[in-house]
């Protein structure tokens, strides 16, 4: 009977890594937030590496794949170039503060008017 017993543990034992953490699903790895993520991913041993050192989209990321949930992007409504919007809003404030000591009042509203459309437009497409 003690020979059977420590075989079905061991046998148990093998069985774990191969099912080593939990299997979840795609929403509930959505609703979990970072420390209870981190929690999940060391829970499989070591198939995942690195998890104290990710933060929230990567967690969520690695979870996927291990638990094979296919991975859907977020689509954006448009392909602008926020980076480069962000760089001519730089520009525009520069050109402000010069149209104000040269009190072109003419140019400062135009300027302003630029800016205040390109800010528009990042938080359209945040």
């Amino acid at each position: 009977m003690a020979e059977e017993e420590k075989n079905e543990a061991a046998a148990e034992e093998e069985q774990a890594p191969e099912q080593a953490g939990p299997v979840l699903t795609a929403k509930e790895i959505n609703k979990m937030n970072v420390p209870k993520l981190k929690e999940a991913a060391l829970a499989y041993g070591g198939k995942i590496s690195g998890v104290h050192g990710m933060d929230k989209t990567q967690l969520i990321r690695a979870l996927k794949e291990i638990n094979d949930i296919p991975l859907i992007e977020a689509k954006r409504t448009s392909k602008i170039d926020r980076s480069a919007v962000k760089q001519r809003i730089k520009a525009l404030k520069s050109m402000r503060d010069q149209h104000i000591e040269a009190k072109d009042g003419v140019q400062l509203k135009r300027v302003r008017r630029r800016m205040k459309s390109l800010r528009r437009k990042l938080v359209r497409t945040a």
